[in-house]
């Protein structure tokens, strides 16, 4: 019988009818399932209804699942988007003289020298020895330099 056609039938993947054997993953819904399958008795087999009953279950819990893989994978574009777009508003000020409020509430000035993004993912910019967040600025002037 030709199989190449057919997906996880070639020896290439692994699906419940390959010739290597299933692999059910981190699913214990078909573990469970294949298990009712191979124990039920042959006098009191598993009825039509419940069998379709439990494979729509498995459906939608399939399709749940791509869902939310889909909304992760958005969140972490939507992340990257908002960083690209801070690294873009940072880039504007280099060169550029900054003013802001230190911890003491005194105000400092410097030249932005460097533009980056920080472990806990905000802008964040060089201004000497100092390393500010992009919402800490109250001014920006033109370098005197």
């Amino acid at each position: 019988m030709e199989t190449s056609g057919i997906p996880g039938l070639n020896g290439q993947g692994s699906s419940v009818l390959s010739a290597r054997g299933g692999s059910f993953g981190d699913n214990p819904f078909l573990s469970l399932l294949v298990a009712e399958m191979r124990t039920q008795t042959p006098l009191d087999p598993v009825d039509n209804q419940s069998f379709m009953e439990q494979m729509a279950s498995f459906s939608t819990m399939q399709e749940q699942r791509e869902l939310n893989d889909n909304l992760l994978q958005l969140l972490d574009f939507q992340g990257l988007l908002a960083r690209l777009q801070g690294l873009s508003e940072g880039s504007a000020l280099l060169g550029k003289e900054v003013t802001w409020l230190d911890a003491q509430g005194t105000e400092q000035s410097g030249i932005v020298e460097s533009v980056f993004v920080s472990e806990d993912g905000g802008v964040r910019l060089r201004v000497g020895e100092e390393e500010l967040d992009l919402r800490a600025i109250t001014a920006i002037g033109q370098s005197k330099e």
